[in-house]
């Protein structure tokens, strides 16, 4: 018969939780004196996607120009580069007139060049969205917990609330170090971490559930570390193989995908972690503190 590992995870959980209060009060830090950085999903913009086979690489000169005659900030991002052509990425604040554009080009790279694409998002829509996945991400936390606490009670509901909260904020707080932008895919991404996060912390709590009503007597914190190691091979597999996939995403998925890869891939460390250090020992804790027993009053 296969037998369970037995990590203390109750026991080290003290010192982690430690570790991920100084980690999420830092990110809480920088999010309010930093901020995070937003693309023009939010703020408003264009994006403009060119090539050009031009022997002119300059790209100082591009963006010094189009700054001064657009009298927009301007940021120029070489995307792919051969020996015949480059393929740039544009960023600037939102242009009503993309004639300028095309004349300015026009005088840098004669006819060597080509718009691929152009994205433009007007400042109030920016504002719009910024409010709705502001609202998204709000909502889903709220339905999570009054689903958990129909589900178990209010201890876990809250344990995990924390534990998604924990995932979020240290996503974006790694974010504003790496100087990472915010767009709607990273937003579709965070909301994903949270569904992935929430999965494996449910299937934590229906075993340390079932422990507990099949052994009312014994200690609650035995019984949760017990628990926690019965789940861990299902954990690590769910989180290997899901982490095998956003890792290739990542690496083949081109520049439109990378960033939600990229989201995922903290998303699913994080969640995992979270999962077996953060979500479980803070129920313990909150159960304990404040008496909240409904597997002994079921029984009553």
């Amino acid at each position: 018969m296969r037998t369970s590992p037995n990590i203390p995870f109750i026991k080290v959980s003290k010192t982690f939780l430690i570790l991920s209060g100084i980690i999420f009060s830092a990110s809480i830090c920088l999010l309010i004196f930093k901020g995070v950085k937003t693309s023009i999903d939010f703020k408003g913009g264009t994006i403009i996607n060119i090539s050009i086979t031009s022997d002119n690489h300059n790209l100082t000169l591009l963006r010094d120009t189009l700054s001064n005659q657009l009298e927009k900030a301007v940021s120029v991002v070489k995307v792919q580069s051969t020996s015949h052509q480059q393929e740039l990425i544009i960023t600037t604040e939102y242009l009503s007139n993309e004639t300028q554009l095309n004349l300015i080009l026009k005088q840098i790279y004669n006819n060597n060049y080509r718009i691929n694409k152009i994205e433009s998002i007007g400042p109030k829509i920016g504002k719009e969205l910024s409010k709705n996945a502001r609202n998204a991400v709000i909502i889903a936390l709220i339905l999570i917990g009054l689903y958990i606490t129909i589900r178990f009670d209010l201890s876990y509901a809250m344990a995990s609330i924390v534990a998604l909260l924990h995932d979020l904020i240290i996503t974006l707080g790694i974010f504003i170090i790496i100087n990472y932008e915010i767009s709607i895919a990273i937003i579709a991404a965070l909301l994903t971490i949270v569904g992935y996060s929430l999965n494996d912390t449910i299937v934590i709590y229906d075993r340390i559930r079932e422990n507990i009503s099949s052994n009312p007597h014994r200690k609650k914190n035995k019984l949760i570390n017990e628990s926690l190691n019965q789940t861990l091979s299902r954990t690590l597999v769910t989180s290997l193989t899901t982490l095998i996939v956003v890792v290739v995403l990542f690496i083949y998925g081109g520049n439109v995908l990378k960033p939600f890869a990229f989201t995922l891939i903290i998303g699913v460390i994080l969640g995992t972690y979270s999962s077996l250090f953060i979500a479980s020992p803070i129920m313990l804790f909150l159960d304990e503190k404040f008496n909240i027993d409904t597997e002994d009053k079921e029984e009553r």
